[in-house]
């Protein structure tokens, strides 16, 4: 059927044009429409947009350079600070710079424009010429503690946007950020706990709350889970491992202390252990995440088989054998005791004895901190400031006319971080 379609449409296009031979006139096309010629117009391109002749608002924008750009204060209530703004004309001619305090309409905390005064109030910049303006920022004392953002608009000048704005969008400016704080009236010690523990053992951490008010302030404190990034991490049971004992209350400038006990079952795997011990305190003047307090644990079996190396002695020859195991605070971080290293050597000789030395020299080393951020603030005292941050010890073993052939070194540690050891084969002629 449609090859027959296409046929008929074939016949009637050849009659259409057998029609001028029998006396018929065809229509005559209407004269073609005269073509409009555009004028290349000249583009603009101004902070991102593209503008145009029709539009000189945008390209007429005053270019001012301002350095700093940004700023940054952090103050108490009632204080106040003050800095110096330097502004440069980049334009080819005079320019008035009046600043002005543009407060955006979102933000944590909204501050008010009496809050910051710039001298002088206005200048006319000539080309090129610079300006320097002071700018000084007063906290009021009634103020909230918090984040406030603002900007010194220098010119009127504002970004060009293809739709209505809600607000202008200031070119020439100065963002400052004030961050208004107060001194804690709730201090927590420590924020982090980190234990390496071992499964079927118990452990005890203290976390000291300390309330700086006038009046008492309830605590709450609870085990939370963490949500964990690590590929190796695993949340804390919630039952079972973790009992918290604490006051209901921490009074009027007073002191508190909240015991965690963790109870590692036997059963546990080895691995890391986290965790959020959520103090609750029912304070305003303390953020959520400032009082919680970060708990760590890693589930580790001690060794139990020795690390072994093995050395060559001629006949007759001495030798020594120098070791040293470290244990560092950060390991055990949140314990008030440090956790001291050790370790037990054997020598076995070419000819299978083996040996329990004596050592001829024992070495122990510690390092010290005197009040470094280990301890809360109240507690850093004459006889409580110093803390071990890490220990070591060292054995040096002396063999003298010994046997020839391949000895053994075996060395098991005991809450060790790591092993060193030297060999020394032969003395002084």
């Amino acid at each position: 059927m449609q090859r027959k379609g296409y046929a008929v449409v074939a016949i009637a296009l050849l009659l259409a044009g057998l029609l001028p031979a029998v006396g018929l006139v065809a229509p005559v096309p209407p004269p073609p429409l005269p073509v409009e010629v555009m004028e290349p117009v000249e583009e603009v391109h101004t902070f991102g947009y593209a503008t145009t002749a029709e539009n000189p608002a945008v390209a007429n924008i005053t270019r001012l350079q301002i350095s700093p750009s940004h700023k940054h204060v952090r103050l108490q209530p009632g204080e106040e600070e003050e800095f110096t703004v330097n502004v440069k004309n980049m334009e080819d001619e005079a320019v008035n710079v009046r600043p002005q305090v543009v407060i955006p309409p979102y933000g944590e905390h909204f501050a008010e424009e009496d809050w910051i005064t710039v001298t002088p109030s206005s200048a006319e910049l000539p080309a090129k010429g610079k300006q320097k303006f002071k700018v000084n920022v007063k906290i009021p004392k009634d103020a909230e503690t918090g984040y406030y953002s603002m900007q010194i608009a220098f010119t009127n000048d504002t970004f060009p946007t293809p739709y209505p704005k809600p607000y202008p969008n200031y070119v020439n400016t100065l963002h400052l950020s004030i961050d208004v704080w107060e001194p804690p009236k709730i201090e927590i010690m420590p924020t982090w706990i980190h234990d390496r523990v071992e499964a079927g053992k118990e452990y005890t951490y203290e976390i000291k709350i300390k309330n700086k008010r006038d009046k008492e302030v309830a605590i709450n404190p609870k085990i939370e889970g963490e949500e964990v990034y690590g590929r190796y991490e695993q949340v804390i049971p919630a039952e079972g491992w973790v009992t918290i004992s604490a006051p209901a209350f921490v009074g009027a400038n007073s002191e508190a202390t909240v015991k965690v006990t963790v109870k590692v079952p036997s059963t546990a795997e080895t691995g890391i252990y986290e965790g959020i011990i959520n103090l609750n305190i029912d304070d305003d003047s303390i953020k959520e995440w400032d009082q919680r307090v970060h708990l760590n644990i890693e589930v580790w079996k001690q060794p139990s088989t020795p690390f072994t190396d093995t050395f060559e002695v001629h006949q007759g020859e001495d030798f020594s054998v120098e070791i040293t195991v470290r244990q560092f605070e950060y390991r055990h971080y949140g314990r008030r005791e440090p956790v001291e290293p050790s370790f037990s050597v054997t020598l076995v000789s070419p000819l299978g004895e083996r040996i329990q030395p004596e050592a001829s020299k024992t070495v122990k080393t510690a390092h010290v901190s005197v009040g470094k951020g280990f301890l809360p603030p109240w507690e850093e005292k004459s006889e409580s400031i110093y803390r071990v941050t890490s220990m070591e010890y060292t054995e040096i073993y002396t063999v003298k006319n010994a046997t020839a052939g391949i000895w053994t070194l075996e060395i098991l540690p005991k809450d060790a971080e790591d092993i060193e050891y030297k060999i020394t084969i032969g003395g002084e002629e």
